[in-house]
């Protein structure tokens, strides 16, 4: 990778992680004083939907749904309804039950929790049949499990509610990950962070403005608006539909690998933030509750790829494995050192190093251990 290009990709990736991170304290922030979660999230899937529009304007092949090479139509209306309503509603509910979480709870606990969404995911899977029971995936969402478990043990504000929403925004993420598998995938379309945003948002605005009317009607205080300022809520929208297209921008230029792990180091530097910013504190009990889950989540990454080879013991295959691809990687560095001390070509094992890197990384948005047919 050419030097322009890995500063290109951390920059990106940069802009990700400030805007994620932005985002949840500014979100934290306005609902300290505006506590109406559902029109707030109404509002942020209004402003994406007028300002995807004027991307497809500007860019159709942004936001286009259908393959040419598959001869795939794009998504009409009544078709987007018909297969992504229930996508739509699980975003519905686990984007209100997530603002309303960071209402009662501080958004380091808010982010621990989140470590426990691949297990959301799996059980859904499992549930809908596009996940396959192992025992190995189960042992490393045991461990994540407990972490979870120590991590809110050792939470000094805790707050059952603000769990329990929390709690329910991962179900409906899993649910979901899971029927966008279900309904749009398995037709064929595979949609971009520009496209989701089109096809989902004007179904998710909708959605959530009739549910403000019939549940929170206190929520259209115009009083109450302007004394926090439009500005503020234009910002909040634009910051949360920018962040849909700096993710479409990362996931286009990073590797799996890279996205995943940056992944891991935004969460990270979200809970120290909180810290910093939020004077939140972190005890000891929760660093190592956090810590358990973190090893669970890489060890569920690993062993996602191939259940199999995990069969005979969880651990003890990690460290075959990690030996293993330290003693390739040693082998590699040995074999260029080799080629450029006798003024050979090292193609060949740039060639081994990539083919092995391609075997390790992961494809973003591919779906892991599905059941065979």
């Amino acid at each position: 990778m050419e030097l322009g290009t890995r500063c290109s990709v951390a920059l990106v990736l940069a802009v990700w992680v400030a805007l994620s991170a932005g985002l949840i304290f500014f979100n934290a922030a306005l609902l300290g004083t505006f506590r109406h979660p559902i029109l707030l999230t109404c509002w942020h899937q209004f402003v994406s939907v007028v300002l995807i529009l004027g991307v497809r304007a500007g860019c159709p092949a942004l936001v286009y749904t259908g393959d040419a090479e598959k001869q795939l139509p794009p998504l009409t209306l009544r078709s987007a309804i018909m297969l992504g309503l229930p996508v739509a509603v699980c975003q519905s509910i686990g984007l209100v039950c997530g603002n309303t979480a960071i209402m009662y709870l501080s958004v380091s606990f808010c982010q621990m929790i989140k470590a426990f969404t691949p297990a959301s995911v799996y059980a859904s899977g499992c549930l809908l049949g596009t996940q396959q029971w192992s025992i190995p995936i189960v042992k490393c969402l045991c461990v994540i499990t407990l972490g979870l478990m120590v991590t809110s043990l050792g939470e000094l504000n805790f707050h059952l509610f603000g769990f329990v929403m929390q709690v329910a925004a991962l179900v409906s993420e899993g649910l979901r990950i899971t029927l966008l598998e279900v309904r749009m995938r398995s037709q064929g379309y595979r949609l971009n962070a520009l496209s989701s945003v089109m096809v989902f948002a004007p179904m998710v605005c909708a959605m959530l403005f009739v549910s403000a009317l019939l549940f929170d009607r206190s929520a259209f205080n115009a009083q109450q608006i302007s004394e926090i300022g439009a500005w503020v809520f234009s910002a909040n929208a634009f910051l949360a539909f920018l962040l849909n297209v700096v993710i479409y921008l990362a996931i286009q230029i990073a590797s799996g690998l890279v996205f995943t792990l940056t992944g891991v180091l935004k969460d990270l530097l979200i809970v120290v933030g909180s810290c910093v910013f939020q004077g939140t504190q972190i005890t000891t009990t929760q660093l190592v509750g956090y810590t358990i889950a973190m090893v669970g989540l890489q060890a569920y990454g690993v062993v996602s790829r191939s259940p199999s080879d995990f069969e005979g013991g969880v651990v003890a295959a990690l460290l075959r494995s990690a030996w293993g691809q330290e003693k390739e990687a040693s082998v590699s560095i040995h074999l260029a050192s080799d080629s450029t001390e006798t003024g050979g070509s090292e193609s060949s094992s740039e060639d081994r190093e990539s083919v092995l890197e391609g075997e390790c990384q992961p494809r973003w948005g591919e779906v892991t251990h599905k059941r065979q047919p």
